[in-house]
This record gives C-alpha cells, sequence and structure tokens, in this order.
C-alpha cells in the first residue's frame, strides 16, 4: 500500500514534465515552466499529450521524428515516446529507448529520476521483477517525496516476489515524511510477520494502528494495520490481544467487516459465544457478498449451538440457507451473461471511448444486478490490466473504422478533382493558344532596338509623344512645300521656325527623363514577359502533372485500404481473443464465489443435520413418546 491522492493526469503530466526535461540539466528537470518549444511540430505533440490525447500525440511524434521536424528536441522527444510507449504497455520497446538514452545522459539527478519513473511504471503493471531491478539502478539523488517512494516501491516489489526479508532490511531503519513513516512501518511490519518475525512486526502494525489519522487515507491505513495486526494475533491463538486491537477498526468503513468477524472469533476461542454473537449478529444484515458476512451466517448458528439453544441455531441455519441459494441463484445468471458476452461490454457502457489516456481505470460500477458481483474483480489490477488494453483495442478499432471513412471521402474529393481539371481544362487551353510570348518577345526586342538608337543619336524626337510626332512631321512638311519659298510665305516660315524651335527644345529639355522613363518600362516589360514566361510554364506542367498527381492520390488510397483492413482484421481478432479472456476471468471469479456459497451451503446442511440428528438421538434415548 503507498500514499497517493490527487488526479492520475496531473501525476502523470508531472512525471512526464520531469522525463520531458531529461536532457536539460537538474535545474530544469525540476522545472517544467523552463522547457522551450522550438520546434512547432513538438509544441502540436505536447499540445495532444496534455489535452490527454496520448495517441494522437504518440502518432505525430513518430510521424514528426520521421520527417526530421524535431531535431531541437531529440532527446525529449524520444524520452516522451517511451513513456507513451510505458502507457501502453510496450515495456520492450519503452526500455530499448530508456536504455539507450539513459546510456548518453550523465547527470545523476537526472538518470535516478527516469530509473525510479520506469521502475514505477512497471510495478504497476505487476512486472515486480523488471520494477526491482530498475528501482535499483537509483543511486540516492532524488528528492525526499520520491526517495520515499522509491524505498516502499522497492519494498513492494520484493514483497510481491515473496522475498519478505529483504523487503525487511530495506525497510529496517528507514526514515522520512510522517506519511510515508505511516506506510514504510505498515509494509515492514506485514513483510516481517510473513518472514515469521511475529513480535517485530507485531510493533511496527502496532504503532500504525494506534497514530492519529489526518486523512481518510491514513484513516484506512490504520484501520488495514490493525486488521493485519488483529488477525496474527488470532492465528497465534492470542484471542485477547486480538480482540483490544481488532476493536480499533472503525464501524463503518472498508475493512469493518472482517474485524467484526475477527472479534467474534476471538470470543469465540475463549468459549464466550454470547459475546460473539454481538458483532456476528451485526454482520448478519450487512451484504451477503463480503466473505465476512457470508462466514457470519454459519458463525451465528454456530454460537447457538454450543450455547444450547439449538431452536435459534435450527432458524438462523434456515435463514442461512435461503440466502445461500438466493445469492447463487444470482450468480448463475451473472455467469450466464459473462459467457455469453454481455458482461465486458456493460463494464464500458458508459465510459468515454477515446484512446490514449495514461493510468485508466474503471471507476463507476455498471447499474446492474451483475455490477455487485464485481467490485473485487474490477478491484483486481490484473483484471483492471486487461480491461485497458481491451478498451484500447475498442478505440483502435473505431480509430482504423474512422480512417476507412476518411479514405472513402478523400476518393470523392479526388474525383472531384479530377472533374473540374476535365472542366477548365479545354477553356485554359484556348486561352493558352491566344498567348504568342514569341511574337511579344520579337515585339520588345525591336522597341529595345528602337530605344538604342534614339540614345546613340541622341534623337530627342524618336521620344515624342503621338501628338508631338504629329506636330513634328507637320512642322517638317511644311518645309518640303513648293510654295514654301514663296516671298509672301516669309511670315509663315517665320512662325514654322519659332514653332519647330520650341518643339525641339521641349523634347531637348525632356529626353532624359523620357530615356529613363522609357528604359524603365522596359525592364517593367522584360518583368511582364518573364513572369508570363513562368507562369505559362507551370500552366503546362500543371496540365501535364495534375492527372499524375491524381494518379498518384489514387494509388496511394487504394493501397492504404487494404492496409487498413488487415489492421482492422487484426484488432478484431485480437480484441475478440481479450475479451474472451476477460469473460474466462470474469467467470473464474463468478464461479469462485458460487464456490464459496456452495461450500458454506453445505456446511450449513451438513450442521443442520446434525443438529437434527442429535435432537433424533434424545427423542430415541428418552422413548417413544406414543
Amino acid at each position: 500500500m503507498r500514499p497517493g491522492g490527487g488526479d492520475r493526469r496531473a501525476r502523470t503530466v508531472a512525471t512526464l514534465a520531469t522525463v520531458l526535461l531529461l536532457g536539460a540539466g537538474p535545474a530544469a528537470a525540476r522545472d517544467a515552466a523552463g522547457l522551450v518549444v522550438e520546434d512547432p511540430h513538438f509544441g502540436e505533440v505536447l499540445f495532444y499529450f496534455y489535452q490527454q490525447n496520448d495517441f494522437d500525440a504518440l502518432t505525430h511524434l513518430m510521424a514528426a521524428q520521421a520527417s526530421g521536424r524535431v531535431a531541437n528536441h531529440d532527446v525529449e522527444a524520444e524520452l516522451l515516446r517511451g513513456g507513451l510507449f510505458l502507457a501502453y504497455g510496450q515495456h520492450r520497446d519503452a526500455g530499448k529507448i530508456f536504455n539507450r538514452l539513459l546510456a548518453d545522459v550523465s547527470d545523476p539527478v537526472v538518470r535516478d529520476r527516469a530509473w525510479f519513473y520506469l521502475g514505477k511504471v512497471r510495478f504497476q503493471r505487476a512486472r515486480y521483477g523488471e520494477a526491482e531491478a530498475a528501482l535499483r539502478q537509483v543511486q540516492g539523488n532524488l528528492p525526499p517525496g520520491l526517495e520515499a517512494e522509491h524505498v516502499l516501491l522497492l519494498a513492494q516489489s520484493l514483497m510481491a516476489q515473496s522475498r519478505f526479508a529483504e523487503a525487511t532490511t530495506v525497510l529496517d531503519g528507514w526514515k522520512g515524511a510522517a506519511d510515508w513513516t505511516a506506510y514504510t512501518r505498515f509494509n515492514l511490519g506485514v513483510a516481517q510477520v510473513r518472514n515469521e518475525q511475529l513480535e517485530a512486526g507485531a510493533r511496527m502494525l502496532d504503532r500504525v494502528g494506534m497514530m492519529s489519522a489526518r486523512t481518510p487515507e491514513l484513516a484506512s491505513l490504520r484501520d488495514k494495520a490493525n486488521l493485519a495486526l488483529g488477525y496474527a494475533r488470532l492465528q497465534a491463538g492470542e484471542a485477547d490481544q486480538a480482540r483490544a486491537v481488532l476493536q480499533r477498526v472503525r464501524l463503518q468503513g472498508p475493512f469493518s467487516n472482517k474485524a467484526l468477524l475477527g472479534v467474534g472469533w476471538a470470543d469465540a476461542l475463549q468459549d464466550n459465544y454470547r459475546s460473539a454473537l454481538v458483532p456476528w449478529l451485526e454482520l448478519r444484515d450487512r451484504d451477503l457478498l463480503d466473505g465476512a458476512v457470508q462466514e457470519s451466517l454459519l458463525a451465528v448458528p454456530y454460537a447457538f449451538g454450543r450455547l444450547d439453544a439449538h431452536g435459534s441455531a435450527v432458524d438462523h441455519y434456515l435463514t442461512a440457507l435461503d440466502a445461500f441459494g438466493n445469492e447463487i441463484a444470482r450468480l448463475d445468471v451473472a455467469i450466464n451473461r459473462a459467457r455469453d458476452g454481455e458482461l465486458v461490454p456493460a463494464l464500458l457502457r458508459t465510459d468515454d471511448p477515446e484512446i490514449g489516456r495514461w493510468y485508466w481505470q474503471l471507476e463507476d460500477m455498471p447499474d446492474s444486478e451483475d455490477g455487485r458481483y464485481l467490485y473485487q474483480l474490477v478491484a483486481d489490477h490484473a483484471f483492471q490490466d486487461g480491461l485497458r488494453n481491451y478498451r484500447d483495442l475498442l478505440g483502435l478499432h473505431d480509430h482504423l473504422q474512422e480512417w476507412q471513412d476518411k479514405l472513402a471521402a478523400f476518393e470523392d474529393m479526388v474525383e472531384t478533382r479530377a472533374e473540374a481539371y476535365a472542366e477548365r481544362l479545354p477553356p485554359v487551353a484556348a486561352r493558352m493558344q491566344g498567348v504568342n510570348l514569341a511574337t511579344l518577345s520579337d515585339r520588345r526586342d525591336a522597341v529595345a532596338e528602337r530605344l538604342t538608337a534614339i540614345r546613340a543619336t541622341r534623337d530627342v524626337a524618336g521620344l515624342a509623344t503621338a501628338d508631338e510626332q504629329a506636330q513634328w512631321e507637320i512642322l517638317t512638311e511644311l518645309e518640303r512645300s513648293p510654295a514654301w519659298s514663296h516671298p509672301d510665305a516669309a511670315e509663315a516660315r517665320e512662325k514654322q521656325r519659332v514653332l519647330k524651335g520650341l518643339l525641339s527644345w521641349q523634347l531637348d529639355a525632356d529626353y532624359r527623363f523620357r530615356s529613363w522613363q522609357q528604359g524603365h518600362e522596359l525592364a517593367a516589360l522584360d518583368k511582364a514577359l518573364l513572369e508570363s514566361d513562368r507562369g505559362m510554364q507551370e500552366v503546362y506542367a500543371a496540365r501535364d502533372q495534375v492527372p499524375e498527381f491524381l494518379a498518384d492520390y489514387r494509388a496511394r488510397i487504394a493501397a492504404l485500404q487494404p492496409r487498413l483492413n488487415v489492421m482492422q482484421d487484426t484488432v478484431l481478432a485480437v480484441l475478440g481473443g481479450q475479451q474472451e479472456r476477460l469473460q474466462l476471468y470474469a467467470v473464474n471469479e463468478l464461479e469462485a464465489q458460487k464456490e464459496r456459497l456452495l461450500t458454506y451451503r453445505v456446511q450449513a446442511r451438513f450442521a443442520l443435520a446434525t443438529i437434527y440428528d442429535r435432537a433424533d438421538a434424545q427423542v430415541a434415548e428418552r422413548g417413544d413418546p406414543q
């Protein structure tokens, strides 16, 4: 048992916040705010992760790594990938990642934290030998809180392997925070009792059983310590001490039923059956599925029998037989439902099927008759682990189905683009045929040659506007007229000379600006022609490539569909096998409950028959009353 509390996701985020900064040094490793995301794709991965969508986080991370898009976060990305692999139970792959990266990390604080979290997840997956191996890699560089949990996890890993003496050595003499010390003492006491060191273990459990409890969790730990110590005393035949310890357990709590049963047996060991009836009669009206309550149904008439109250004993045996029979009938119905495959889906009926959450476990039992039989089963780590895998397989099945639906949509998109291409190609081709860039280029060259010639001779009239050129032509044409030399044209000649000189002066004054302006426009024309040529090439390329692209998309979609079908078939096969294993697990648990009730029913019938035989024998001894 270990302290905890709080949201599992918060603990997981804190865990990975430390792991993510593994390569950043001790200061950053202690401060998650110190992580600076340099690659947007890694930020996208973290977004999915902090949204509790571990599956999308893992797929996006692996895709980004494959395309080299998280180069600035190589170590952090690998560690996150290893942590996500651990979340899905891929311990071998995750171990390879951690081992490879830890070989390159020199910071002892970082290394110890990495080994600690690796050991913790292995322990939660019931891989106790591997957890021990990882936890023993820690070299004493953990902060006090983690060091306390590290010691406790190491001891629990050893105890899970029935190595109680080694667990005692690990825990003995360890000191830490008050809450952690309580859990350490409890585990040490249990280890010592199982290692046949009853008195040493009793002292440890007694200290825990007498402590003040500030939280409900510590109160439960205190009850559990008293229960463990009380039954250890009972097995040793120390009835008085057992009774005193068991009476410390709260009357309303998870361990109250077993404590009441134990108190009764402590009195029975001293032949004080009247006192034993008090806790046993209290148990009689509690939930019959509890093993202590079932045993009390036999213990009560047993006590009445020892008190020679045979009538009361018979009544209580008959009541017990009725209760056992009714419960066995209900268990038969539950077993048949489990065998028919209705039980496991019912457990997840109200659960969010989205995959990708770390440390998921079933919190709420289904509101049905079967639910009350499964609390003990669901509390079992192995069943929860299998149920988590089953749930992830369901999510993966839905995810693959979603992608199959997406592929159908992609096919429609490709066909729509193909139809649009076929519709747009004729008008585009017609417009392209109407554009002759070669002719335009020749015309540009002619303009360039003319500008060069104008500049070479400084032909100011060559840069005149259309109106100015028309005026220049008129003035020049007058000089070629036969009447131009007539004496009466003297005044006209003077006006023509002045006007031509004025126009020439204006053209000369604007020549430099107009020359620059024509050169600038020619450069713009070159750029426009270049862009037009590039655009034409792109249009030609697109015209030729679009069919290839569409064919490639069709081929990729066609190739993905069989892969998805194979994956879906594989998931369905594994899902069916996992459901069968869970059903078998549930059936075995229900059968065990039924077998226990059948055993108790046989005992009740035997005890009842014994009472009847004794009554018949007493009647025979007194003689036939007739």
